[in-house]
């Protein structure tokens, strides 16, 4: 028995066409008053001075022109740029209701306050930057799962990281948390952090052990913290792609590591003022690209002189 052709009337295309269209301006013109209301708050918060988000538009139909807004081709919002903006107050509540945001940065302001529950629901975040503000209180980014880039340096976080990582590293490649009061043992933290190349621990209160197989890391700063213990042969792997690496600082014990010559991209090694003794080793000096080395305040033998570019 032959199969009978199922067609649709011309009508029912129509009202496929309109059901689409319509749900595209809708969503555009949400993403549109969510603005208009992250500028009333910015402006009820920051009464004299003001930054770009003052010339936002509401006779504006779309605001993909708007300064500091991108859009897809949809025209939905993608991405807000407020740095250095003049702005104060704690962070704008409703970031969550712009579904398509990939990019929030709000850097160099005067944001204070603690990291509103909102901004953990911005399930598509791809690029998160409030460096150089004065947010304070626990880091909760645990549902963040996208982001590629985290920069918080130079705020007052404070409180374990623990509930934010490894949870959120499946896609890093940037982190930089430095410059808080972050604290608690970072022990086992980043180990499932497959992509992450940049990382930035340092001036905090730390504690624990560094972890062993950098991968893919090309800067690792991790300078006064209270990290001790000692660093074993295989923590350093010989596919080493280590650029910069800073420990300085803190309570790191034991023989200087020889596996730290597989690092045979290092332009910069800082190891001083922790409890490392014995000899230096020989390797470090067959380091070609090696431009800055400290290793002073140690309890090193035969210390080389100290280079610095």
């Amino acid at each position: 028995m032959s199969k009978e052709e199922v067609r649709f009337p011309p009508c029912f295309f129509l009202g496929l066409y309109l059901i689409l269209i319509t749900g595209h301006a809708i969503s555009a013109a949400t993403d549109r008053e969510v603005l208009l209301r992250l500028k009333g708050y910015l402006e009820a918060n920051n009464p004299i001075r003001r930054g770009a988000y003052a010339r936002w538009n509401a006779s504006d139909s779309s605001p993909c022109n708007w300064p500091g807004i991108t859009c897809n081709d949809a025209d939905r919002v993608t991405g807000i740029n407020l740095a250095e903006s003049n702005i104060n107050g704690e962070i704008f509540p409703n970031f969550h209701l712009l579904t398509e945001l990939t990019r929030l940065d709000l850097s160099s302001n005067t944001i204070g306050g603690p990291v509103p529950a909102d901004l953990n629901k911005c399930s598509a975040l791809e690029h998160l930057n409030l460096s150089s503000n004065v947010i304070s209180g626990e880091l909760n980014l645990a549902g963040l799962t996208n982001l590629v880039m985290l920069d918080l340096t130079n705020n007052r976080f404070n409180g374990s990281i623990r509930s934010n990582f490894p949870a959120i590293c499946a896609n890093l490649v940037s982190l930089n948390i430095s410059s808080n009061s972050f604290s608690g043992d970072i022990t086992g933290c980043f180990d499932r952090c497959p992509k992450l190349e940049y990382l930035d621990l340092s001036s905090n209160q730390f504690n624990g052990y560094i972890w062993q197989g950098f991968q893919n890391l090309r800067e690792l700063l991790v300078s006064e913290n209270h990290l001790n213990g000692e660093l074993s042969s295989s923590t350093f792997a010989s596919n080493c792609a280590l650029e910069i690496l800073d420990l300085s600082m803190n309570n790191f014990s034991g023989t200087f590591p020889g596996s730290i010559a597989n690092c045979s991209k290092l332009t910069s090694l800082d190891l001083q003022d922790n409890a490392f003794n014995g000899e230096v080793p020989s390797g470090i000096g067959s380091l070609s690209e090696l431009n800055s080395l400290r290793l002073g305040n140690n309890a090193a033998r035969h210390e080389p002189s100290q280079r610095s570019c």
